[in-house]
């Protein structure tokens, strides 16, 4: 299934990858130029979240996938020691505790989810729904305006 990105965002992807290629490699790239860039699914949950931790990690920021799922052990199952509401991604940015929540589809925050947001704005951090690849790429351009000036 092929992904789904606009051109703006495609770019926009591929030149944070080569960015961050040229610092991590600067030696391969000079030898050999570039791998090509995958494009995650960002139709589905785990494409949007890879898509937007690429994104972060690759312009430099802190960035981490939060798992709130619980898992089977020995035919039983055990909860998470995640708190209820946790985002998916939990990330810095010039100093900043962002975090995001990805929602696809028809998916809709639950009210944990909500208690979390109001929580972590409380406490001067940032918690965002994002949607798709350009309602985030939307959003972290205003974000990075507001916080560097």
């Amino acid at each position: 299934m092929p992904t789904i990105l606009s051109s703006p965002i495609r770019f926009r992807y591929e030149e944070a990858y080569r960015k961050w290629y040229d610092r991590e490699h600067p030696a391969a790239v000079k030898d050999h130029g570039y791998p090509k860039c995958k494009y995650p699914d960002t139709r589905k949950a785990n494409g949007l979240t890879q898509f937007v931790l690429n994104f972060l990690k690759w312009n430099g920021w802190r960035a981490t996938r939060i798992s709130s799922a619980g898992s089977y052990r020995n035919g039983k199952f055990t909860f998470s020691q995640t708190r209820r509401g946790t985002a998916d991604i939990s990330a810095t940015i010039k100093g900043m505790a962002v975090m995001i929540e990805i929602k696809v589809g028809k998916d809709k925050p639950s009210p944990y989810q909500l208690r979390e947001q109001e929580l972590e704005r409380k406490a001067g951090g940032i918690y965002e729904f994002i949607r798709d690849p350009e309602q985030f790429i939307i959003w972290y351009d205003a974000l990075i305006k507001t916080i560097i000036q």
